[in-house]
């Protein structure tokens, strides 16, 4: 692990009870930094991250949150100044999976929930740390947390690939106008991440046979695995950190030469045929009905 001394330093990470917020929130702690993170699945996950933070001698706040609700989104930068006294990095992982779906089935509901919370919440976020630290004349870094499907194509990941687009897209955008202020904002491209924990495959009752295939997936991998939770935090310690400090608008993509190839890791379920390197559902007459 490279040695960083970020002591006194105060953090946002949202969405970090669990996978990848989870293993940036510890690496920020292990680097010294107090952290205040936000969190909406599990109570308990929130406790052990925030003991587990405390027991490196770090300050910790947790925040539930619902990032549907924007109301809820606009308290989170005041909270966490309020608690920490500053901050000076803002991390923007928050997000939810929609159903992986093909086009002709998502909803306005499933298109509006991923835009709250995966797009609109960044960019609320985004607006008041800049308002924050330009009003106290404080030099920020933001890490925006996008995904490598921001610049390949999946299938059945349309709404999902689209949203994360838009992230990579705006953090150059934001990028331009925090740069007078010597705040900088950078975009983060995970790969596949196995954030499927013993406790989580439990607690969500997610099935064998998708953590076996997952898990085979990494193989497929140049760089034959899966990448780690702490992985990506490694990559956010630096982006905000003096080593990057000429680094602005920057794309990092962490995701051991997935993209490369163009791999995809889809499955065929038994409603469906191979199509090519596609799938195409078998439909009804009874589907199509309504449509």
């Amino acid at each position: 692990m490279v040695y960083y001394e970020e002591s006194g330093k105060n953090a946002i990470v949202t969405g970090a009870e669990r996978g990848i917020g989870k293993g940036i929130a510890l690496r920020l702690a292990q680097a010294g930094y107090n952290v205040f993170f936000t969190y909406y699945f599990k109570d308990s996950y929130a406790e052990e991250l925030k003991r587990s933070i405390e027991k490196l001698g770090r300050r910790c706040v947790a925040l539930k949150a619902d990032f549907r609700d924007p109301s809820v989104v606009e308290t989170v930068v005041k909270s966490a100044a309020k608690s920490l006294g500053g901050i000076d990095l803002l991390v923007n992982n928050a997000a939810i999976m929609p159903p992986r779906a093909y086009q002709y089935e998502y909803t306005a509901e499933h298109i509006d929930e991923v835009y709250a919370v995966n797009y609109r919440g960044y960019m609320l976020l985004m607006r008041d740390a800049l308002r924050y630290w330009i009003k106290n004349g404080k030099k920020g870094n933001i890490v925006n947390i996008s995904s490598e499907s921001a610049i390949r194509s999946h299938q059945k990941f349309s709404l999902y690939g689209g949203i994360k687009a838009a992230i990579l897209r705006s953090t150059g955008n934001v990028a331009l106008d925090a740069a007078p202020y010597g705040i900088r904002v950078n975009c983060i491209l995970p790969g596949a991440i196995d954030t499927f924990t013993e406790q989580v495959i439990q607690d969500e009752e997610i099935p064998q046979s998708e953590v076996i295939h997952r898990r085979k997936f990494g193989d497929e991998i140049p760089l034959r695995r899966l990448g780690r939770p702490e992985e990506i935090g490694n990559a956010v310690l630096w982006l905000a950190s003096e080593e990057a400090a000429y680094i602005t608008g920057a794309t990092l993509v962490v995701d051991g030469g997935l993209v490369l190839p163009g791999m995809t890791d889809i499955t065929v379920e038994k409603d469906e045929s191979v199509y090519g390197w596609c799938t195409q559902k078998r439909l009804s007459d009874e589907q199509m009905e309504n449509w």
